[in-house]
Parts: structure tokens; sequence; C-alpha cells
């Protein structure tokens, strides 16, 4: 599906509006036209802003599937492994019910993966339920059930194991992702002084990657040239190489030239977050913090990369490309180099618990 935006028609248009009208998005006394106005961009930011979504008013890749995603409520179908993985809400509540009962289904991400499937198994197998991996009407009713005993736990964070620090120490044996952002057509923010947002990010990510290589890791990239990569082809290189951690590099931008500063981010999606990120994310921000410019904080959001991978992922924003200071210091011979060396520390620390 392509992206829409404002001035945008069609039935694509209606689909979208048809969806967020089914989410309580109110769409104004317009309704559903066809017409991408002003109340249609409200609402999509408002759908945006509940699903931790970049919120920018465009009906983009990621806001589309969390549109799909939100309609499914648990019991409207079938669930079980299958290839491509089944995802939405009704998934995502699947694993809330069943962690909250001591079966472990993972990172509450709303995808059925084998490590939901393992958890729905060992239900049943409890249960005294026929062991085949179906959720359907009687392990829903099973499920119903038990949860009356677990009332007033519903909304609260389980805790992760190692109070969100990884078992390993050193980076030697870790397989990292690096993603620098944007790419090709899709040019990111352009700032101050000519500075784009694809260019800087694929600069810092291959100077990232190869400090990462004399660590004795693993590295990939998602893209090593000026080449345009969909978001979920790039969680898909990172699932394919098994990989521990995720680093996604941008830059950040606003309209008044006087915002600055460096941030993180890590997935969350309504109470859930990944412990694991967010202590990451604050390991990098701390190095961030030393290099001239303020840290603005760790932040949880639901973004297809921090979401997708099973890795441990964080998105990277270390300065604002539209503030003349830093992007100004980014552009000086040693720019690149500081931030990579930054990021770099931030993983060390976080994997020394430094």
């Amino acid at each position: 599906m392509r992206d829409l935006s404002l001035g945008d028609r069609g039935k694509e248009v209606s689909d979208v509006q048809t969806r967020l009208q089914k989410q309580g998005v109110e769409l104004g006394r317009e309704g559903v036209d066809g017409f991408f106005g002003p109340r249609t961009e409200t609402a999509v930011k408002a759908f945006q802003q509940q699903r931790g979504l970049l919120v920018d008013g465009v009906v983009g890749a990621n806001t589309w599937r969390e549109l799909v995603e939100a309609g499914y409520a648990l019991g409207d179908r079938l669930l079980y492994l299958r290839v491509p993985n089944l995802r939405g809400d009704d998934v995502l509540a699947l694993q809330v019910k069943l962690s909250l009962l001591g079966f472990n289904a993972g990172r509450e991400r709303g995808i059925l993966d084998e490590g939901v499937e393992r958890a729905v198994l060992d239900f049943q197998r409890n249960a005294g339920l026929p062991v085949d991996g179906i959720v359907g009407g009687s392990t829903l009713d099973k499920l119903n059930a038990l949860r009356k005993a677990e009332a007033g736990r519903e909304g609260k964070k389980i805790p992760d194991r190692n109070k969100g620090y990884a078992s390993a120490r050193s980076l030697a044996g870790q397989v990292v992702v690096v993603d620098p952002g944007h790419g090709g057509a899709d040019t990111g923010v352009v700032g101050v002084n000519g500075l784009v947002e694809k260019d800087f990010t694929l600069a810092l990510g291959l100077r990232l990657a190869a400090l990462l290589r004399t660590q004795d890791c693993r590295v990939l990239l998602t893209r090593k040239d000026d080449t345009q990569r969909t978001l979920y082809a790039r969680a898909e290189i990172a699932d394919a190489a098994q990989a521990q951690y995720v680093i996604s590099l941008h830059l950040n931008g606003h309209a008044h030239p006087a915002a600055a500063g460096a941030a993180c981010y890590f997935f969350q999606r309504g109470h859930y977050y990944s412990e694991r990120g967010e202590r990451l994310a604050d390991y990098i921000g701390e190095q961030l913090s030393g290099l001239g410019g303020p840290f603005l904080g760790s932040f949880g959001r639901n973004y297809a990369i921090l979401r997708e991978p099973r890795a441990v992922a964080v998105l990277v924003e270390p300065f604002f490309a539209t503030h003349a200071g830093e992007a100004a210091r980014a552009a000086q011979p040693d720019g690149v180099e500081r931030l990579a060396r930054a990021v770099l520390a931030g993983l060390i620390n976080y994997l020394a618990r430094a």
C-alpha cells in the first residue's frame, strides 16, 4: 500500500477511515468520505499517539500495519503458528493472559512466533487440553476461567530477568546489526548547511560497524550504500542473522531551529516495555551526553525497527540536523568518529554493567 497523507483521495483512504472509525477515533462530520483532509490527518495522529508510533499524520507501512492489527480481538480467529506469523491485538492479548498465568510467551509484541506457541502448548498440557498449539474455543474458555483468579494484575509489567541486563559481559561472539536510517529516495531530515540524514547515518553506521568488529563480534549492516530498504526488511535482516542487538541510527529534526539534544528509543507497547532496551538506551545516552549537547532521555516507542526484531533494539538520534551548532559539530573532521565511539562505549558499558 502506498503512503497516504493530506490531500489524497480514493478507496485506500476510505479503508483507513473505516478502520480508524472502528477504533473509536473521531473523524468529524465528514466521516468516511474517501478524502484525506485535515480531520482525517488529526485522526491518524491520534491513532499514532495511542499506539506509540511516529506522530506525523502519514499512513505509512508502520501505521497501516498497526491499523490492521488493531482490528483483531481475541476470539475473532483461530490462532496458531504459521508463516508468515499471525500478528494482531488478539495475539497480544493472548500473550498477556499466558504471561500472567506464568507461561513465558516472550516479549509482548503481538506476533505469534515459536515462543508464543511453546507457551500455548505448555498451557494446554497443564490444563488437560488437547496439545495442538491451536488457540480456539476450548483453549480460550480455559484461559478465561483461570484468569478470574488473576484479576487485578492486568496492565502491569512482569519484570524481565536479570533486571534488564544481558547474561553476556562483552561483545565477543555477539551478533550486532547496525541500521543506518533512510536511504535512496528516502532522504530523511535535510538539515542546515546541506546536512542530509541518509548520508550522515550511513557514514556513522559504517564507522560504528568497523569499531564493533574490533570487539570480536559479528556485524551486519542493513545497508552499505545509498539504497532504500523497507522498515520490515531491516528487521528481517536482524532475525535472519539471529542478532543479539540492533542499533538503528537516525537524526532528529524540528521546525524550531533551537531544538537540540540527543535521544534514544526502546520498544514499548501499552504497559509492556523492553527493560533491556531501556537500559541499553540509557547507557548510550550517557555517552552521548558527554559530547557537548544535552541528552533528552530514553523513550519507549512502538516503531517497527524496535518491535519487530527478536533482538534487543534501540534507535539512536544523536543530534538535531536542524540545529546549526549541533550540525556544525557533527560536520567536524572527528564528528562521525566521536559519535560512533560514544555509541560503542554505551553498548560496551551496558554489557559490562559499568
